[in-house]
């Protein structure tokens, strides 16, 4: 079924669980024969999900009194209509999927939620997602990069610079705020010269707050995970230097970070 056409749109209408059924079975199908736009996909699904944890306690927060009571509740009305038949699509998707193509979701069937596991899940997905966007992959440019470190810094109640990695070759783009499970995190990223990127992902620990600095292979993308002094930080590429080259980087990172 390699002749099968998928856009980009049911790509993401998949990940949002809004495809036909008979559009469902061509999906995965395709998916199946290609692990690498199933594990893209795996991690916009993982970038959501984070995103739904984090906001959902601030879902029932009253707005101030002077809204219209038909405002107040209209997008509470509609969020509930929409979760519902999204979520059973989601769970039917997920089941589509794992049969056409199931034995290159094993690495994902049981995720890590705590310690720099599960840091390095995270730092991954949002490489996955940031580091391949050409439009919009940060939300604060290098140019202002004091006020990316305030902001960021405010956010993780801890004093963050993005790290100078300009010795590694790697120029500064930018940086954003991410969610995940445990709260925001921010995400810094670099490019090298010939394009290729890198990212960089610190948030608070509350389990392994100080930890070795290890290897990690996350879909398809490698990278290096630590924790100190109840920090922790991920850094992933997908452009093959997940190695010595991405340790040494890693290293560089570490060491700034001890300074401060």
């Amino acid at each position: 079924m390699s002749d099968i056409s998928v856009t980009e749109a049911e790509l993401q209408a998949h990940v949002d669980g809004r495809l036909a059924p008979d559009r469902e079975v061509a999906v995965a199908a395709w998916l199946a024969a290609r692990p690498e736009e199933a594990a893209r996909l795996l991690a916009y699904r993982s970038q959501r999900d984070a995103l739904r944890r984090a906001l959902d306690p601030i879902v029932d927060e009253p707005l101030p009194p002077a809204l219209d009571l038909r405002l107040r509740e209209a997008p509470r009305a509609r969020w509930f209509a929409r979760a519902r038949p999204a979520f059973a699509a989601n769970v039917a998707a997920l089941l589509l999927l794992g049969g056409a193509g199931g034995w290159m979701l094993r690495g994902w069937s049981a995720p890590p939620t705590v310690g720099t596991a599960a840091l390095a899940r995270e730092a991954a997905a949002s490489y996955s997602v940031y580091a391949s966007d050409t439009l919009h992959p940060v939300e604060i440019a290098a140019s202002q990069r004091g006020a990316l470190d305030g902001w960021i810094s405010a956010r993780l109640s801890r004093p963050i610079k993005a790290p100078d990695l300009r010795g590694a070759g790697l120029e500064l783009i930018g940086g954003r705020l991410v969610a995940s499970e445990h709260g925001p995190a921010g995400l810094y990223l670099y490019r090298y010269a010939d394009g290729g990127r890198v990212a960089v992902y610190v948030r608070p620990m509350q389990v392994d707050r100080t930890d070795k600095m290890v290897p990690r292979k996350e879909g398809g993308v490698r990278g290096w995970t630590w924790a100190d002094n109840g920090m922790g930080f991920g850094i992933f590429s997908g452009n093959g230097d997940g190695g010595d080259t991405l340790h040494n980087v890693a290293d560089m990172i570490r060491t700034q970070f001890e300074r401060t």
